[in-house]
């Protein structure tokens, strides 16, 4: 969104909206949204510290329509409660992180609930699976510190994958 005019689309159940960008959080690399999609899906934001080895399961568009407009999952593990550089708002994952990830929610495999939201990969030359995301308090912060209520949000189903499919959406600029 750096580079943007606070002005973006997104695709929710194949209908594109304009969306407006209300908050931005440069250091975080987090954006908040607007937009007139009336859904009843989202994740829950976790209570839970995150932890090492906890499984996550990360949804998202890597490469954007380029490769296909179906939503993609990745699987792994917490690798450390650390970001790059010690960075502690951030956590390490093993699972596969492309552009198109980004913003994408990093959920607990078991209860579904989020740990964090996708913000880069590690590039180096012969690195592969560090990735990090920007851990749920965080975005919890991010929500607060935005006058956004997060208490009344709902499920209307508690299966993971149907929970992701009708609560992440494709966000693109024009």
């Amino acid at each position: 969104v750096e580079h943007s005019n606070d002005e973006c689309k997104i695709i929710h159940n194949n209908d594109e909206y304009n969306a407006k960008i209300i908050a931005k959080d440069k250091k975080l690399d987090l954006a908040l949204l607007k937009t007139t999609v009336k859904n009843k899906n989202f994740v829950r934001i976790s209570s839970k510290a995150p932890s090492k080895l906890q499984r996550i399961i990360v949804a998202g568009y890597p490469h954007g329509k380029n490769l296909s407009d179906d939503l993609k999952f990745t699987s792994g593990i917490i690798s450390a409660l650390k970001g790059h550089e010690d960075n502690t708002s951030q956590i390490q994952i093993d699972a596969a992180l492309n552009p198109g990830n980004s913003g994408g929610p990093i959920v607990d495999e078991e209860s579904g609930n989020l740990v964090a939201v996708a913000v880069a990969a590690y590039k180096g030359e012969m690195t592969e699976g560090i990735n990090f995301g920007i851990k749920a308090s965080q975005v919890k912060d991010f929500l607060e510190s935005n006058k956004i209520n997060n208490r009344k949000v709902s499920l209307k189903s508690s299966a993971i994958s149907t929970v992701l499919e009708n609560s992440t959406v494709y966000i693109f600029f024009k």
